[in-house]
């Protein structure tokens, strides 16, 4: 016996996790009184995600200026400065100080100072200690910013994967929790098989090495691609009657009554069309087919 949903445990749990009013529960629902729209669930839940990155930026700037101030405040207690001065403009005075307290009485003119060997040496050591921690610093920010922006790039890739995988009509437990976590299973899978970089509307599919993903026959791997085989290894799909045409198989026609399937005039034109994040997965495979048969792949 197929399971039937709980309407009011799922009313709770979304009012609960994602916030939501009664009217934006309600809008979840169709005509008919069944669940029919997870957009708005999916939007809430991609800002929960932008707000978990803004804390933890915020955090770890905190963390930083800590850092700073405790680094600072010991280099005024060991060479005994004060000053408001902070990071790199602290270092220039502490150098300057001793420089001071090391020719104070000395009665030698300022060429002949800078040109005494403890000076030199003084000069050299605490200017390597300022390049130094200034290079450290530079590389622990950068490493942390380039952690921050693909976490929040992940963010989004997260995003139109689900898109793209509830596109393709996958067949999820009822129980809003469990469906949830399935959603979490096939987004592990995808960030673990891949790497993704930035291009137009869809991301490209990268190996693990940083080359790009291609199928068996050296042909770049798509996102929509790559997200319908990994989620194939998962879930079943519903039948696409809409698409199939109620179960007639003839495909003679099958080029028919879709503007987007044509066939491309070239390698860089199919690859342009198959980036269409918009086409169903029978529109990609006709696009393909047209394309082996035209032999541009």
């Amino acid at each position: 016996m197929e399971k039937k949903i709980d309407a009011k445990a799922f009313e709770t749990f979304a009012k609960k996790v994602f916030k939501l009013t009664d009217e934006e529960v309600a809008g979840l629902y169709n005509e008919a009184g069944e669940l029919a729209d997870f957009s708005l669930i999916e939007t809430r839940d991609t800002e929960r995600m932008t707000k978990l990155s803004t804390d933890k930026t915020n955090q770890y700037n905190r963390g930083l200026k800590e850092g700073a101030s405790k680094l600072e405040k010991e280099v005024k207690e060991k060479y005994e400065v004060e000053s408001d001065l902070i990071g790199v403009e602290l270092f220039d005075f502490v150098v300057e100080q001793k420089i001071e307290e090391a020719t104070k009485n000395v009665q030698v003119n300022a060429e002949d100072i800078m040109k005494h060997p403890e000076v030199v040496k003084l000069i050299n050591k605490h200017g390597k200690e300022i390049r130094d921690l200034k290079k450290e610093h530079e590389t622990t920010i950068k490493a942390k910013e380039e952690e921050i922006n693909y976490s929040s790039f992940m963010s989004e890739i997260n995003s139109l994967a689900l898109k793209e995988f509830h596109s393709l009509k996958p067949i999820l437990s009822e129980d809003p929790v469990k469906a949830k976590n399935q959603e979490r299973l096939l987004l592990d899978r995808i960030n673990s098989g891949a790497k993704f970089r930035k291009d137009g509307d869809l991301p490209i599919v990268l190996k693990s090495d940083g080359t790009n993903m291609a199928d068996e026959h050296g042909h770049p791997v798509t996102f929509g691609e790559y997200i319908k085989e990994t989620a194939g290894t998962i879930f079943d799909f519903k039948a696409a009657d809409d698409r199939s045409g109620s179960g007639n198989q003839d495909t003679s026609g099958q080029n028919q009554g879709s503007k987007k399937v044509r066939k491309p005039k070239d390698y860089d034109d199919y690859v342009s069309m198959m980036k269409d994040n918009s086409l169903t997965a029978k529109e990609r495979i006709e696009i393909k087919n047209l394309a082996v048969e035209a032999k541009i792949i």
